[in-house]
């Protein structure tokens, strides 16, 4: 309670002087809520500077590029934002801060250690970009995420979603340091399919029978289909997929081929390779293009080896 001219009465402490005094770990209460304030204001900017420049540049530059410059752009006022409050308003030393606290201040760190290598993973993948929003990509290490689509990437993690239909977060720094697999940047895709067959007496007249059945299937190059053609036209004008090819592009390179990888007493492996464009579709095409050889096996008495 406070006198009408502003003074504190007698036996009672004004709220002002009351927060000054509250120390809670190092801290005054006031300078406390003051970070709570800048905080709440850094956050609040920050999604605001996203969505400013968002509808600046998505018609000049498209959605998946636009998005990716808001956000760093977005990091970058986070970044200043929070250094204003620890160090500014809370005039935090962090280390001393961290040794009083003990072994929470060990756990705090740690998890902050690993906070802060995905946030830098996630600006550093928005300045080289790595992989991009609607990219057909996949991951190594553990666990194996397999061939997933690419459906939004912050600042902690980048969000896949698999053939299955499974949402999949990725932390950032699992992004940067392991082998990433960008099957949309390369174009096509070659496929090895191993087969067992029980004999190869008349090994050219095998070979010819899978090459004829892999030029009839219209999903599988260089021998597609009008629809699929179209396509792959648009794949060969794209900057990012010349990048990675010649001049000029002979179809033939993508010829399906067969090797014998293996001999046994009574069977023999051979390895199938064949070229696809859609990598989502790859399990759809092989057990199409499978089936079919099967087919034509029966009719040409092949006999396929046992497992």
């Amino acid at each position: 309670m406070t006198h009408p001219e502003g003074k504190c009465i007698k036996g009672h402490r004004c709220l002002k002087e009351r927060m000054a005094d509250t120390i809670i770990f190092g801290v005054s209460a006031a300078s406390l809520m003051g970070f709570i304030l800048v905080a709440l204001a850094t956050v609040v900017v920050a999604k605001g500077t996203h969505l400013f420049i968002r509808r600046l540049l998505d018609e000049h530059l498209g959605h998946v590029n636009s998005k990716a410059i808001a956000r760093l752009y977005q990091y970058v006022v986070l970044a200043v934002g929070f250094y204003l409050g620890f160090w500014e308003v809370l005039g935090l030393d962090m280390t001393a801060l961290l040794a009083s606290l003990g072994i929470l201040g060990l756990g705090v760190a740690l998890a902050s250690q690993q906070v802060m290598m995905n946030a830098f993973s996630g600006i550093l993948m928005s300045i080289i970009k790595p992989v991009k929003i609607d990219e057909w990509i996949e991951v190594s290490g553990l666990p194996v995420t397999g061939i997933g689509r690419v459906k939004d990437i912050n600042l902690m993690n980048t969000v896949l979603k698999d053939l299955d239909g499974r949402i999949l977060y990725v932390p950032n720094s699992v992004m940067v340091n392991n082998k990433v697999i960008n099957y949309s940047r390369a174009g096509f895709v070659a496929i090895r399919i191993p087969v067992w067959l029980r004999s190869i007496k008349d090994f050219e007249r095998i070979k010819n029978t899978v090459l004829e059945v892999a030029d009839q299937d219209p999903m599988i190059l260089p021998h597609v289909g009008e629809e699929e053609q179209r396509k792959i036209s648009k794949v060969f004008e794209m900057k990012g997929i010349r990048r990675y090819l010649e001049k000029k592009v002979d179809m033939s390179i993508f010829s399906p081929t067969v090797i014998i990888k293996d001999m046994q007493r009574e069977k023999v492996l051979v390895d199938i390779k064949i070229w696809i464009r859609d990598i989502s579709r790859r399990d759809q095409i092989v057990t199409g293009y499978l089936d079919a050889l099967c087919t034509r096996f029966n009719q040409e008495g092949i006999e396929f080896g046992d497992d």
